[in-house]
C-alpha cells in the first residue's frame, strides 16, 4: 500500500484496527484542551482558548469567563485604588489632620471632632457628609487655585446632609438626636465657612444676618434634649459647655472701658424704647453682653475660646436673635458691639473676616442716630465705612 494513501474502515480493519460504526469521514486529531472556559467544559465542547473572550462564547453571544479571570491579573497595586472615591477620601483626610484642629481651642473638645464625631459620621450618612462640607471648605479657603472646585463639592454634600437631617427632624427620637446635635453644630461652622455673598444661603431674608445666629437656635434645642443623656457619645462636648458656662456666670468686680459704652448704650435704649417687652429683651442681651467681654478678658487662666462667643448666641436665641430678622435698630446695635467679642477670638480659616462683614452689615442697616451709638466697636476692630 501506498503510505501516503487513505486509511479506509476496510483497511484498518484489515490491519486489525477497530472503527466506530458511526464514523463516516477521517478523524482529525487534536490536542486536548485543558484550559478552555467554564462555559465550554460545562458545554463538552473544545474551547479555542482566545481571550478575553472564546469563540464559541462570542458565536452563542454569552458570557465568557475568561473576560473576568483575564481581568484580576492586569490589575496591579498602582491601580487597585481606582474602586475608591479619592475626593472623599481626600476630604477624610484632611479633616483629621487639619479641619478638626480648627474647631476648637481645647485638647479635649479636638479629640471629641477628631475621634468621636468620625466614628459616628461612620455609621450615619448626614453627619460623615456635614464633616466632609466643613472640611471641602477649608481647602477651598487654602487652595484658591481650586476653590470652585471645593466648594461645588462643599454644597453637594451639604445639601444631601440638609435632605436626611430635615425629614428626621420631624420625628426626633432617642436614637436620632445626638447625630442631629452633632449635624446641626457642624452646619454652624459650614455657615461660617460659606463664601459671604448677598445671594447665599447665610443670609436669611432681607436683614442681611447670616443664618448661623438662627441655627444655633436649632442646636439650642437638640442640646437640651441629648444633654439629658451626660454619659453618652457627645458627653466631653456638654461638660465642655457647662465647665464654660459656669466660668462665665462668676461675679467679678472687674471694670473695663467696655462696660462704660455698654453701659452708655444701655441708657440711650432705656431712653429711646417705649415698649417694655422689647426694651427688657435689649437690657438682657447687654447684661449678657457684659458677661462675654469679662470671660475675654479674665480668661481665668483658659484660653478665650469659640464657645465662650456662643453661649450669648444661645443665651439671648429666644427672644433677642429673632429681632435680628426684623430687624429693629437696636438690635442691630447690639450686634455690632457683639462684633468686638468675634475679634477677639483667635483667628480661624472660618473666622477670618466676619468681624468687619457683620460691622458693615449692621452700619449698613442703621439710621444715621444709631451709627454714632456704635462707634465704638467700629474703633475697636478697625472698621472704616
Amino acid at each position: 500500500m501506498d503510505a501516503t494513501s487513505p486509511l479506509t474502515p476496510e483497511s484498518a480493519q484489515q490491519r486489525g484496527g477497530a472503527t466506530s460504526s458511526s464514523a463516516a469521514g477521517p478523524r482529525r486529531a487534536h490536542q486536548k484542551s485543558r484550559l478552555g472556559c467554564k462555559t465550554c467544559k460545562s458545554r463538552k465542547i473544545k474551547c479555542d482558548e482566545q481571550k478575553p473572550a472564546c469563540g464559541n462564547c462570542i458565536r452563542h453571544h454569552v458570557q465568557c469567563d475568561f473576560v473576568e479571570t483575564s481581568a484580576a491579573p492586569s490589575r496591579s497595586p498602582s491601580t487597585s485604588f481606582l474602586d475608591l472615591n479619592m475626593d472623599q477620601l481626600e476630604l477624610l483626610h484632611n479633616y483629621t489632620t487639619s479641619t478638626y484642629a480648627t474647631l476648637s481651642e481645647s485638647p479635649v473638645i479636638r479629640d471629641f471632632y477628631r475621634i468621636t464625631v468620625v466614628q459616628i459620621g461612620l455609621e450615619c450618612d448626614y453627619v460623615m457628609r456635614s464633616l466632609l462640607a466643613v472640611s471641602s471648605l477649608q481647602l477651598a479657603y487654602y487652595r484658591p487655585h481650586m476653590r470652585e472646585h471645593y466648594r461645588s463639592t462643599a454644597v453637594h454634600h451639604h445639601e444631601i446632609a440638609s435632605r436626611i437631617a430635615g425629614n428626621l427632624m420631624q420625628d426626633l427620637n432617642a436614637s436620632t438626636v445626638e447625630k442631629l446635635f452633632l449635624f446641626s453644630t457642624l452646619t454652624v461652622f459650614y455657615a461660617f465657612g460659606c463664601p459671604r455673598r448677598d445671594d447665599q444661603l447665610h443670609l436669611v431674608g432681607e436683614s442681611d444676618i447670616p443664618n448661623w445666629f438662627f441655627l444655633h437656635q436649632g442646636t439650642r434645642a437638640l442640646s437640651e434634649l441629648a444633654s439629658t443623656r451626660l454619659d453618652g457619645a457627645l458627653a466631653p462636648i456638654f461638660q465642655h459647655g457647662i465647665d464654660r458656662w459656669q466660668a462665665r456666670e462668676v461675679s467679678r468686680q472687674t471694670v473695663s472701658p467696655v462696660h462704660q459704652h455698654l453701659d452708655r448704650l444701655q441708657t440711650s435704649i432705656e431712653r429711646s424704647e417705649p415698649d417694655a417687652a422689647l426694651r427688657n429683651t435689649y437690657i438682657n442681651a447687654i447684661s449678657e453682653l457684659r458677661k462675654s467681654f469679662l470671660s475675654m478678658e479674665c480668661g481665668r487662666g483658659q484660653a478665650y475660646e469659640v464657645t465662650d462667643i456662643f453661649i450669648w448666641v444661645f443665651v439671648v436665641g429666644d427672644d433677642f436673635v429673632p429681632l435680628l430678622r426684623v430687624p429693629t435698630q437696636s438690635a442691630v446695635t447690639i450686634l455690632a458691639f457683639f462684633c468686638v467679642l468675634l475679634r477677639g477670638l483667635k483667628s480661624q480659616w472660618w473666622l477670618n473676616g466676619w468681624a468687619d462683614y457683620l460691622m458693615a452689615k449692621s452700619y449698613a442697616l442703621l439710621d444715621r442716630e444709631h451709627r454714632l451709638w456704635i462707634q465704638w466697636p467700629m474703633e475697636e476692630i478697625g472698621y472704616i465705612p
